[in-house]
C-alpha cells in the first residue's frame, strides 16, 4: 500500500437473531476487526434545517487493502465514528490486472 495509507479502522460486522421467522441483523452482537493500512478521505456533507429538526449527513471515502474483510453490511468506525456502508464494496484493480485495494463509500447521519 501507499506510504500515506496510515489509516486504522474497526470493521463491525451484525451477528444474526430471529423475528417473525426471519434473520434480521443483530448489532448487539457483533464481531469486530481492526483493519490497518487503510487511507479513508471525507466526501460529502450535508445539513438539513427545515425549521424542526437538524440533520448532518457525512460521506466519507474509505479505502483498504484488497484482502480487508469488508463486506455490505458492515459498519466502520474511525475516528470514534461509527459509519455504515452505502452499496457495494468496489474492487479497484491495477493497471496490471491485480487487485490493487478496495473502495467502499460510508456515510453517518446525526441530529
Amino acid at each position: 500500500m501507499m506510504s500515506w495509507w496510515n489509516d486504522t479502522i474497526t470493521r463491525k460486522r451484525p451477528g444474526t437473531k430471529t423475528e417473525r421467522g426471519s434473520a434480521v441483523p443483530d448489532w448487539s452482537k457483533t464481531s469486530d476487526l481492526t483493519i490497518t493500512g487503510c487511507h479513508v478521505q471525507p466526501a460529502s456533507t450535508s445539513l438539513t434545517q427545515d425549521g424542526r429538526i437538524e440533520g448532518l449527513f457525512e460521506g466519507m471515502t474509505l479505502y483498504a487493502p484488497a484482502t480487508a474483510d469488508i463486506k455490505a453490511g458492515d459498519h466502520v468506525v474511525f475516528n470514534n465514528n461509527e459509519y455504515a456502508i452505502n452499496g457495494e464494496v468496489k474492487d479497484w484493480p491495477s493497471p496490471t490486472g491485480q487487485l490493487a485495494h478496495l473502495v467502499i463509500n460510508l456515510v453517518r447521519w446525526s441530529g
